[in-house]
């Protein structure tokens, strides 16, 4: 008895077809049909903004002139859209909608499959360094009478930089 459980439970792990070698016919599933993509007309855009496509996407996506459920995101992309379909090659670069397929240069001269696609890097500019400095406020008498303040401040470092003003060397001194 405890055999033919187990026979059971065996052909029933088992695949049919694989078991006996017979080829088993399936339908495929019902194919959804392709949603239709209507051809939308892209509205007008006025001539203020074939001059100035970037105070046109501003003007438009102000809080006071779009809609309320409408986010900034949504109506740069709608607005970027209308100015790439309207303008064409004369679109700046900074307003190319999101998705868009970017231009491809190479990046190194030597290397013909290293490419820099989209926008290129920056080098990094060069960071001013913050010298730290100790001010002092302190009262001086004015000739008029009354008290003014003057606020003196020096680099914490104690070299002192001839930045006070415009001088111009005459013989060699200042």
């Amino acid at each position: 008895m405890l055999a033919v459980v187990f026979a059971v439970m065996l052909q029933q792990a088992a695949p049919l077809p694989a078991a006996t070698g017979q080829v088993v016919w399936e339908t495929p599933a019902p194919v959804a049909p392709a949603e239709v993509v209507v051809a939308v007309d892209i509205p007008a855009i006025p001539d203020s903004a074939r001059a100035d496509p970037y105070g046109y996407e501003r003007a438009e996506c102000s809080p006071l002139i779009r809609k309320a459920e409408e986010s900034l995101e949504a109506c740069q992309a709608r607005v970027r859209m209308m100015l790439a379909a309207h303008l064409g090659d004369a679109l700046p670069a900074g307003l190319t909608p999101a998705g868009a397929p970017d231009e491809c240069q190479q990046e190194a001269a030597g290397d013909r499959y290293a490419l820099q696609c989209g926008a290129p890097a920056r080098a990094d500019r060069p960071t001013a360094a913050l010298e730290e400095r100790s001010c002092e406020t302190r009262p001086r008498v004015q000739p008029q009478g009354g008290v003014a303040w003057t606020e003196e401040c020096r680099p914490v470092s104690g070299v002192r930089a001839d930045d006070d003003g415009l001088r111009v060397r005459l013989g060699g001194q200042d």
